[in-house]
């Protein structure tokens, strides 16, 4: 049994997505937490439980003998830690306060759910199910939800499958239904279950994969109740406005400095706030989107170069010889700071990739996350006025 240690790197560095992700996000049922449940469980007997059990059996009897982990989704620490034997684990321990927890099989399952006191009921397979605790029932209410209106949005790509679109005209029509239908079905669902939950574990969740505004996650989070405003994840939410604040446009930018694996040290410095309007790409060489701005990214740096216009790319969750590998296949040629990891995305309170910034000559920040057109435009505007 493991008890109060950092998880190994399985752990996700974040569960909140941008919105460009989320529906890339919400076909993979595991990384989700994707959760459905039967309408009627059964709450327990003893109205106030002193002590949870959690009895979780899974689908796959591959996993016989591996552990299963319980973490603390605040701050990723390993509470507990169990075999799998005949299909079926369980935990036992106390919550002096309901929070979000997660159960993890490495390389397997990731399920996120409430732990809170009494007789809580898991089943990790091709649909994570839980049960048994108040919580835990609207939990899983709200992922049967979002899992509801992912089939909606899946839908709605055949209907433009089906249409015979090139690329071009389907990539436009899909961004538009994203921003017509999309964004706001998907707002209104965690808008709803905010509203039901503004003082428990589940309006943390809420909050914590909410895809906000930093004006509207401070206004939000000013509308919860006491409990929700001390839960552990509404404290990482606070931490995080603070860093948007100091890393919003107009501001200076906060500078690290990432050991190379030849050595040597590079720093942010060494190419922001030295007269010149830099962009820089915080990405991956795993990440689908991140690939996919490589080419806006090239052109920018084609045509504005040589004006005085200087891109940078830092490598972050990633490992250093598949970033030197993608850098090769894709044709980068300009520089890179590889092997950032979470440094810089912690600094900048980046929860999601491809995350480009637009710094000034004198080092602030003229635009953040920016994508396509919008990235274009905005470096077309600035540079115009570079002699």
């Amino acid at each position: 049994m493991i008890k109060n240690v950092k998880l190994p790197v399985f752990i996700e560095i974040s569960l909140s997505l941008p919105r460009y992700q989320f529906i890339t996000y919400m076909k993979n049922r595991n990384l989700f937490f994707l959760v459905a449940a039967a309408a009627a469980t059964v709450v327990s007997c003893n109205s106030n439980p002193s002590s949870y059990t959690i009895d979780g059996t899974v689908a796959d009897s591959i996993l016989n003998g591996d552990m299963v982990y319980l973490t603390d989704m605040a701050s990723r620490d390993v509470l507990d830690s169990a075999v799998i034997a005949d299909n079926k684990f369980q935990f036992k321990g106390k919550a002096d306060t309901a929070f979000v927890g997660m159960l993890q099989v490495p390389s397997f399952y990731r399920m996120g759910f409430i732990v809170e006191n009494g007789n809580i009921a898991v089943e990790l397979g091709e649909t994570d199910k839980v049960s048994g605790t108040p919580l835990n029932d609207e939990f899983a209410s709200f992922m049967n939800d979002i899992d509801s209106l992912n089939q909606i949005f899946i839908a709605k790509q055949q209907e433009i499958i089906a249409k015979g679109l090139s690329d071009e005209e389907a990539s436009a029509e899909w961004d538009k239904v994203q921003l017509t239908f999309i964004m706001p079905e998907i707002d209104k669902l965690f808008s709803h279950y905010f509203d039901r939950n503004n003082n428990n574990a589940v309006g943390a969740w809420t909050l914590f994969n909410w895809d906000l505004s930093p004006e509207r996650l401070d206004s939000v989070i000013n509308l919860a109740g006491e409990t929700l405003k001390a839960d552990p994840l509404v404290k990482v939410m606070n931490q995080r406005l603070e860093i948007w604040k100091k890393t919003a446009e107009g501001q200076m930018f906060t500078d690290f400095t990432i050991e190379q694996p030849d050595g040597t040290k590079v720093s942010l410095s060494d190419y922001v706030g030295k007269g010149k309007y830099v962009l820089v790409d915080f990405w991956a060489s795993w990440c689908g989107p991140c690939r996919g701005e490589i080419p806006n990214i090239k052109e920018l740096y084609d045509k504005y170069h040589a004006k005085g216009l200087d891109v940078l790319g830092v490598a972050v969750w990633d490992k250093p010889e598949d970033t030197q590998a993608a850098i090769k296949e894709l044709g980068i040629v300009w520089p890179q700071i590889i092997n950032a990891q979470q440094i810089p995305t912690e600094l900048y309170g980046i929860q999601g990739i491809p995350h480009i910034i637009l710094f000034a000559p004198d080092g602030t920040i003229v635009a953040r996350d920016l994508r396509d057109e919008a990235m274009k435009e905005k470096v077309a505007e600035v540079m115009k006025n570079v002699k």
